[in-house]
Order: C-alpha cells, then sequence, then structure tokens
C-alpha cells in the first residue's frame, strides 16, 4: 500500500485512505480518480475470508417442500435448492461477462 501512496503521491494524484474492521478482520482501502473520473479502490482484501457459496443466506426448504426446476443457460431444468439457483445464476453471469470480455 506504502508502494501504491509513493507513486500517486509522485504523479501528483490525490487519494483518500479508510480502515475498515469487522469482526477482528482488518482491511486498509485507498481511492483516488482514473483520468477518466471512474473511481479506483486499491485494497488488501485478502484478508477478507472467503465464504463458499454454501453460506447462502437464504432459508433452505424444509424436507417436506418440493424443490422447483431452475432454468439452465444450456436449455436444461433441474431441480436445485434456492441456494444452489443462486450460485447457477452467479456462474452463468461469470461465464457471459468472461465470453464479453473474450470477443
Amino acid at each position: 500500500m506504502k508502494q501504491v501512496i509513493r507513486k500517486l503521491e509522485a504523479m501528483k494524484i490525490e487519494y483518500v485512505t479508510a480502515v475498515v474492521e469487522e469482526g477482528g478482520i482488518q482491511v486498509d482501502q485507498l481511492f483516488f480518480h482514473d483520468p477518466d473520473g471512474y473511481m479506483i479502490e486499491i485494497c488488501n482484501c485478502q484478508n477478507l475470508p472467503v465464504l463458499p457459496l454454501t453460506s447462502c443466506p437464504l432459508k433452505l426448504p424444509s424436507s417436506s417442500s418440493s424443490n422447483t426446476a431452475v432454468p439452465s443457460l444450456y436449455g436444461k431444468r433441474s431441480r436445485e435448492t434456492p441456494c444452489s439457483a443462486v450460485a447457477a445464476v452467479m456462474m452463468e453471469n461469470l461465464l457471459l461477462d468472461l465470453l464479453d470480455i473474450s470477443f
């Protein structure tokens, strides 16, 4: 982070810093604007824990309720729990974004 700050100061680019702490985990943040006016955030986000998709906050259906069919990008329909449906949509969106980038 200090190296980024030195470079920004050498280039006379204004920036602000912040420290966010939650649950004992501390993350340093640095914000500045690029020449096009977009705000850029640099952080030590590697300090954040990686949460698996199975930690989805959606309420899982009880064993007595039936799972609904979830449409897929590939035209198939499958029976899944609400959390796996969210995971499937996220993965499909990621795939579409990657395709947009590569072409």
